[in-house]
């Protein structure tokens, strides 16, 4: 088997082989490569010493990234590769991390640490080194531990929804006591930080086949998505098929946590940034309101939403509900018609602003905000027209009739 190698990577082993240093490809970027994927990034394992990676690379810009790990980042014409020194790690006393490394000069021990035998893979210019079966359970899509599945779930808890990530992305089948010992073991995931179950469940619910892991392993996701459990089957499944027609993390979000008691609450609890929770808010809050498909009613959308949200609602309501896919279509295509056509429908869109109703004689203060709204409103519903003169002088007619209400 040969795996192509870019050039940089293939300098980083020459030079560790010229230095008499065994070195290897390893981990995900041999299981992509093997799969025909590209891999994102690439990963050097070898038998030299941090100091050792240092001298050996003193000609090339390098970053002590985690040397006491063993990990140095070498740069070679502008591509950062991470070259770690064989390990032995020592207990995981909070299920996270080693508490400290041994180094080796063993390849074989470098590999038993890892988590899933399609990781656990090796590759030079002599070959693949597969000491845990790793290359049939690629050829038979399973994920499945190295060695003792308990043991390394209890090293690091994430790897349980790790597990789940890597069977949902690359469509694969989880081996039958790797799967009992994940339910086991779920409750680890409480000693995990929320940023990291962020990442990993992120890459889940993107995955190709995370209908069917959502559904298998609902126990674990409970552990620390508790507030699904309210959820039947029956729901679920309908909300986990509605998903699986966006191809937006975002989308899939609001589609699964929707008519759930604050689910923004939930996005901040399990780390996402502040603007994805306002646009997840704002989703889920319009998800169950009906969107007419006529000018007025869309334009008015516009200006509550705006057209980047109003095409993700529109995205949402069209997977989750059949019987209104025609309305939708109609409505999506006004949408793009008023956007093409500059059509008035928001404040920065009409053709008059806060000063020039000042200069018109409205004194300053909240009479301006609801002078300015109202004009709107009868731009928007066809009743005046998005006219500077036209809408001062309106102004100046209606001035008493404008200011007597808020509304």
């Amino acid at each position: 088997m040969i795996i192509k190698v870019p050039k940089e990577v293939e300098t980083a082993l020459n030079i560790l082989h010229v230095n008499s240093y065994e070195a290897y490809i390893v981990g995900g970027c041999v299981r992509d490569s093997i799969m025909g994927k590209v891999p994102s990034d690439w990963d050097v394992a070898t038998s030299a010493k941090p100091e050792e990676i240092l001298l050996c690379f003193n000609q090339y810009r390098t970053i002590e990234t985690g040397i006491r790990h063993g990990t140095v980042t070498v740069i070679i014409s502008k591509m950062q590769i991470e070259i770690t020194t064989y390990r032995i790690d020592g207990e995981y006393s909070d299920n996270r991390r080693p508490d400290d490394v041994l180094f080796t000069d063993k390849i074989e021990f470098d590999l038993k640490r890892r988590d899933f035998t399609i990781n656990a893979l090796a590759y030079n210019k002599n070959g693949v080194i597969d000491l845990f079966g790793g290359l049939d359970d690629i050829k038979n899509k399973i994920v499945k531990c190295v060695g003792d599945s308990d043991e390394r779930f209890n090293e690091d808890g994430l790897r349980i929804l790790r597990a789940l990530r890597f069977a949902s992305v690359l469509n694969f089948d989880i081996e039958k006591n790797t799967s009992y010992s994940i339910f086991r073991n779920k409750n680890l995931l409480n000693n995990i930080s929320m940023e990291r179950i962020n990442i990993e469940l992120n890459k889940l619910i993107m995955g190709s086949n995370f209908q069917n892991i959502l559904l298998e392993y609902r126990d674990v996701i409970e552990v620390f998505l508790p507030e699904i459990q309210d959820l039947t089957k029956e729901k679920l499944e309908y909300r986990l098929n509605a998903m699986k027609a966006l191809n937006s993390l975002i989308l899939r979000l609001s589609v699964l946590l929707h008519k759930i008691d604050s689910p923004d609450k939930i996005l901040m609890n399990l780390k996402y940034d502040n603007k994805t929770v306002k646009t997840f808010k704002l989703l889920t809050e319009n998800i169950d309101e009906k969107i007419y498909p006529d000018q007025v009613s869309i334009k008015k959308w516009l200006n509550k939403i705006n057209h980047v949200n109003l095409n993700y609602l529109i995205k949402i309501k069209k997977a989750m509900f059949d019987y209104e896919y025609e309305e939708l279509t109609k409505s999506k295509k006004i949408m793009k018609d008023i956007i093409a056509t500059n059509q008035c429908y928001s404040l920065k869109t009409l053709a008059i602003n806060g000063q020039d109703i000042i200069d018109s004689g409205v004194p300053k203060g909240k009479n301006i905000g609801i002078v300015l709204n109202k004009v709107l409103n009868k731009v928007i519903e066809g009743k005046l027209e998005n006219n500077k003169d036209t809408l001062l002088i309106y102004i100046y007619d209606k001035r008493e009739e404008l200011l007597s209400s808020k509304k």
